[in-house]
């Protein structure tokens, strides 16, 4: 089983409630860099799992806007940073994306591959690959491919 980690784009620091924060210009032309490479690169997800926030919804949109045969599912547990819900939501679905906030990708990252709490951080627009032999795991990840955004810059 394969499962991909994505955090939103650069998203606007003023906004009603942190829930309607959106993404930035930046924070668009971040997230469509990555997906370039990524897609160009041969990858794709077997369903999307996002937090229902809006910049997380948007960012979700825009991989669907991609892949519009596959399934795109708001999952209220990556908005709440639980991660053993997420990891048993997750196991429902082939080769899940799932798009979400910092500190909860990193940690997701950091328990799939048998590392302390937070020992990892993602970067906006960070995107991590993994191989499980399933989940709940029983042995750590196989890290296929980490992609912090700046790996990025110069593209389109």
């Amino acid at each position: 089983m394969r499962i991909s980690l994505l955090r939103h784009g650069i998203a606007e620091d003023n906004a009603a409630t942190d829930f309607d924060r959106e993404l930035t210009p930046e924070g668009w032309l971040q997230l469509e860099r990555v997906l370039d490479t990524l897609v160009g690169g041969g990858w794709s997800p077997g369903t999307i799992l996002h937090s229902p926030l809006i910049r997380t919804t948007q960012t979700a949109a825009s991989v669907h806007a991609r892949f519009p045969h596959i399934p795109c599912i708001a999952l209220d547990a990556l908005a709440l940073g639980s991660i053993d819900p997420i990891l048993m939501a997750a196991s429902r679905h082939p080769n899940p994306l799932l798009v979400g906030h910092e500190p909860t990708m990193g940690n997701l990252c950091g328990r799939l591959l048998g590392a302390p709490t937070g020992a990892i951080r993602f970067e906006r627009a960070g995107f991590a690959y993994l191989e499980v032999d399933r989940l709940p795991t029983t042995r750590p990840a196989r890290l296929l491919a980490f992609l912090p955004p700046e790996w990025t810059e110069g593209r389109g």
